[in-house]
């Protein structure tokens, strides 16, 4: 029979109606029943449902019991929920009756047609890769279906999505019928290209579909987010608001679920509920710290109780802590899966922890916050909750958190070895056994010294290869000397002579070439959330030959399974993401070949990812590329650090330096967690070990320019002058003078000499950027506003107002045009300023409220940033000009609040808080607070490098001195 050439149906593309639609579907079924053989559309029919599906796919593991059979048919399971929830949903919209079934039996066909076939290509493999890509767009739709409140508006794309799915299954059964080589069912190169061409089309229409959905969710939370008449941030800074938002009580966030096979504790778990007593809402605030060893099995612990005692609480919250931004992702978890609160809004994880706290601090209800894995009590200061009651616990290894905000801690051990025996035989309950085991399960736990996390590991080992305990004891032995090495300070474990690496060398020994390539690169990027895409490429040629696989799906398919069978790493689906356990890293690491390789390879993906300096554009895109993608920088820079005092040192490249540097860049007008200082001091000094015939003078210059960006925010303004000239003179040196990287250099130039109030001379900086503007370098809009902002600053500085307005009306119509919330804002700040110098207080108010209801209604990455703050600082200021000092005041706490929370420039902050204590002394009865203020503005002023000027000059023109030109 000649495979028929399949493609899907018009009817319905333009038709409005349940009935076209229904039509549709049931032409694409029919033609299964004509296409089909017989026998195959007999067996279809049988497989009705998902359970049906789950109890053949149990069959057909019994039929092929070999381990690899086995285990590719247990990946399978995960991707079945998100297939029957988009078919419900299907089914759930449609005004006439539909069936699905043919969904479910001829996803079985393919899957038995592949387990019985062969060829140089895995066809089981294959069929479960292209099953998941699919799965995860099946699951972006079935979120977006949540949002949508008329189906009417999709189910044009959801009946073409199932079609496409139908039609794709059935073309590879027919491809598996008709062009199979021999009994077994041998597909030849030529047919996989011909099913990859297919799967290919089909994937990129669902896809297609798939976007359509996602972009009507967006506009039904756009519409949704205008019908707001207050923003998250008035809710949660306004004043004499006592009544906590509303939230979805009972509710939880914990990370998996239980574990039934929790092992003994008990102990712990009744030391726990002693002090915390989280259902007592007439208690005060309970708070223990679970500290030990790595792996020890803290979380564990902590997540036996919550799960014992979530159904006495109204809100259970697990907040990851291992930094502030995985905090303030958790607690943004909560506020929009869990409490589910009306004004959290997706992009603003720090508003969205404060909605939190706020909660947490007003409400009634009964609860429990968990923090796992923190490394300094700095990172609880922004997030222990203030409240009369409640429940903080906390996980660490380290022995100092447990103390104050903290009351009390509790030491997690090890296992006994009777303990330890035990629960490895707990751990390994279907493998073959034998009598008297637990004389080597006491040997094995011994040698283990107990620690549950390595015991663990070796039981799976065990359950995997179906090893007696005895028969692992042996392999063990034999590994033991090799095994058991210390790496290095830290790995140790008490009462126990040796660290913690026995497991991961089993597992690492097996890895084939592109496995530990992979691995490699993983162990030097951020352990919990490594994006999947890092290893995507349209160009593996610019990539070393270690990671050709990056640019091969079905390679890098292998290589990650292979990781993924080792349980060295797990795949997020949902997040497209990676996750590689600390102790994996570390221990792979240390026994490396080549590290220096593996730090190169991971340098070259991500330096793949970042725009350079003259490519950026500070878009919604760009600032969700870094959110995730920094964490891998900077862990990656951490690690080296961490290597310089080792006997064999990383040695930095001119590559790494020039992530550091783009990275830096990227980050510096938007760094609410501090990392930029950091990363350009690593950055300076891996520049000066590099060798000197790899040294790049444009990357120099690049890091002078950082340098004085980030000397402008401590209002070191001569020193800024100094770098900003250095890297002006390299640029002139190497790049023509038309080229973008020349006119920020003068533009910066002009910034530095403003900020000393030598307006003239910076005026004749930016005119010579404005020449290079006017040529091809003005194509990059985002710099060209930018400039545009900037001269007119410098005009209305030098009493100039009609040239700047001039000005900055060109750059605003260019940023209104580009539809970017962060220019627009800007500009209409700046455009305020400019008002309020003419003394036209009416105007700056209007622009200022354009600015707060952009930044209400921007949908992406309107988080908090300085533009928050300042924009909160320039309501204030119009409103005490204007003597409205109750908004003032409210205003002006606002700017130092935010200010505080995304760590802005000190002398920007001094200026805020100067500001709220003026706005204070205008109310008789908040003298003492105004007083409070104007000594931290003095405090900070100190603080700042130069002593911050004459201390005792409090003149609003002090204040103003120490900021720099784009906040004034």
């Amino acid at each position: 029979m000649q495979l028929p050439y399949l493609t899907l149906s018009a009817n319905g593309c333009m038709a409005m109606n349940d009935e076209i639609y229904t039509q549709s579907w049931r032409d694409a079924v029919k033609q299964c029943e004509i296409t089909l053989e017989k026998h195959d559309y007999k067996r279809a029919l049988q497989v009705k449902s998902r359970q049906k599906f789950r109890e053949e796919l149990g069959q057909l593991s019994n039929e092929h019991p070999d381990g690899q059979s086995r285990k590719a048919i247990s990946l399978v399971h995960p991707y079945l929920d998100h297939y029957d929830i988009f078919a419900q949903n299907f089914v759930n919209m449609m005004a006439n009756p539909v069936d699905t079934s043919m969904m479910w039996g001829l996803l079985f066909l393919v899957f038995k047609l592949a387990l019985g076939s062969s060829g140089s290509i895995s066809p089981l493999r294959q069929i479960i890769t292209w099953l998941e890509t699919i799965s995860v767009e099946l699951k972006h739709s079935n979120e977006c279906r949540i949002k949508i409140a008329d189906p009417e508006k999709i189910k044009f794309d959801t009946v073409n999505v199932n079609k496409e799915v139908v039609i794709l299954w059935l073309n590879i059964i027919m491809t598996f019928r008709n062009e199979g080589l021999g009994d077994d069912i041998r597909l030849d190169k030529n047919s996989w290209d011909t099913l990859t061409a297919k799967f290919n089309a089909a994937y990129k229409n669902i896809k297609e579909a798939v976007g359509h959905i996602e972009n009507v969710a967006e506009m039904a939370e756009r519409r949704a987010q205008s019908m707001n008449q207050f923003t998250v941030l008035q809710s949660y800074l306004s004043l004499g608001n006592p009544q906590a938002e509303s939230g979805a009580i009972p509710c939880h966030t914990l990370p998996v679920a239980e574990n039934r096979q929790f092992f003994r504790r008990q102990e712990l778990l009744q030391q726990l509920e002693d002090h915390l007593r989280p259902a007592d809402t007439n208690s005060c605030l309970s708070s223990i710290a679970l500290y030990g060893l790595g792996g020890i099995g803290k979380t564990q612990v902590a997540l036996a109780y919550a799960y014992k005692r979530l159904g006495d609480l109204d809100a259970v919250f697990w907040i990851s802590a291992e930094s502030s931004d995985s905090i303030q992702r958790s607690f943004s978890h909560a506020a929009l899966d869990a409490l589910k609160l009306p004004k959290a809004n997706p992009w603003t994880h720090q508003e969205n922890m404060i909605l939190v706290l706020d909660w947490l601090q007003k409400t009634t209800a009964r609860w429990l916050v968990i923090f796992d894995n923190i490394d300094s009590h700095a990172v609880l200061e922004d997030c222990w909750p203030v409240s009369q009651h409640g429940a903080v616990l906390v996980t660490t290894r380290d022995i100092v958190i447990a103390t104050l905000p903290i009351d009390i801690g509790l030491e997690v051990n090890e296992f006994d070895i009777y303990e330890g025996a035990t629960f490895l035989l707990h751990m390994t309950p279907k493998r073959r056994r034998v009598d008297e085991e637990i004389i080597p399960a006491r040997q094995v736990s011994s040698d283990l010294g107990g620690l549950p996390l390595a015991l663990n590991q070796m039981a799976a080992l065990i359950n995997a290869r179906n090893y007696t305990i005895g028969e692992f004891y042996a392999i063990y032995m034999n590994h033991k000397h090799k095994l058991h090495k210390q790496k290095r300070e830290g790995w140790k474990y008490l009462g126990y002579k040796h660290s913690l690496d026995t497991v991961w060398e089993i597992s690492f020994t097996n890895l084939g070439d592109q496995a530990r390539a992979c691995l490699g690169v993983l162990s030097f990027f951020s352990a919990d959330s490594i994006p999947s895409e890092l290893f995507t490429t349209t160009d593996s040629s610019r990539l070393p030959e270690a990671l050709s696989f990056c640019g091969d799906e079905l390679s890098l398919g292998d290589a990650i399974e292979e990781l993924s069978h080792q349980a060295l790493v797990r795949k997020n689906i949902e997040q497209r993401s990676f996750r590689v356990h600390r102790l994996v890293q570390a221990e792979y690491r240390a026994r490396m070949d080549n590290p220096q390789e593996d730090f190169e390879n991971a340098i070259k993906l991500l330096l793949d990812k970042l725009p350079s300096q003259d490519s950026s554009k500070f878009d919604d895109d760009e600032w969700i590329l870094y959110k995730r993608y920094i964490p891998q920088v900077l862990e990656l820079a951490k690690n080296y650090e961490d290597s310089q005092t080792q006997p064999s040192p990383l040695k930095p490249t001119i590559d790494f330096v020039r992530l550091l540097t783009n990275s830096s860049y990227a980050l510096h007008d938007n760094d609410t967690t501090d990392v930029v200082p950091g990363m350009i001091e690593t950055a300076c000094s891996a520049y000066h070990k590099c060798r000197e015939e790899e040294k790049d003078k444009l990357v120099w210059a690049l890091l002078q320019y950082l340098n004085c960006i980030h000397h402008f925010c401590t209002s070191e303004f001569a020193r800024s002058e100094k770098e900003m000239t250095e890297c002006l003179k390299i640029r002139l040196e190497l790049l023509h003078r038309d080229d973008v990287l020349v006119a920020l250099s003068y533009n910066g130039l002009g910034m530095a000499a403003g900020a000393q109030e030598r307006y003239e001379e910076g005026l004749a900086w930016l005119k010579k950027a404005q020449r290079i503007y006017e040529g091809p370098a003005g194509k990059n809009l985002p710099k060209r506003i930018v400039w545009g902002y900037n001269i007119s600053r410098n005009y209305y500085c030098m009493g100039k107002y009609a040239e700047a307005e001039g000005q900055l009306g060109e750059a605003l119509k260019i940023a209104d045009g580009l539809q970017s919330w962060y220019m627009q804002v800007y500009g209409r700040l700046t455009f305020a300023s400019l008002r309020t110098k003419m003394k036209n207080f009416n105007a700056a108010k209007r622009h200022v409220e354009i600015a707060k209801q952009i930044l209400e209604a921007s949908g992406k990455s309107a988080s908090l940033s300085w533009l928050s703050s300042y924009c909160a600082y320039r309501c204030g200021d119009v409103a005490m000009k204007q003597g409205r000092f109750t908004d003032a005041i409210q205003e002006m706490e606002k700017a130092t609040v935010i200010g505080k929370q995304v760590r802005i420039p000190t002398g920007i902050l001094a200026r805020c808080v100067h500001a709220y204590s003026k706005a204070l002394a205008t109310d008789p009865s908040r003298q003492e607070d105004s007083d409070k203020q104007r000594l931290e503005a003095r405090r900070l002023r100190s603080s700042l490098p130069d002593g911050g000027g004459d201390l005792d000059d409090e003149s609003d023109e002090a204040f103003e001195r120490l900021v720099k030109m784009d906040h004034r």
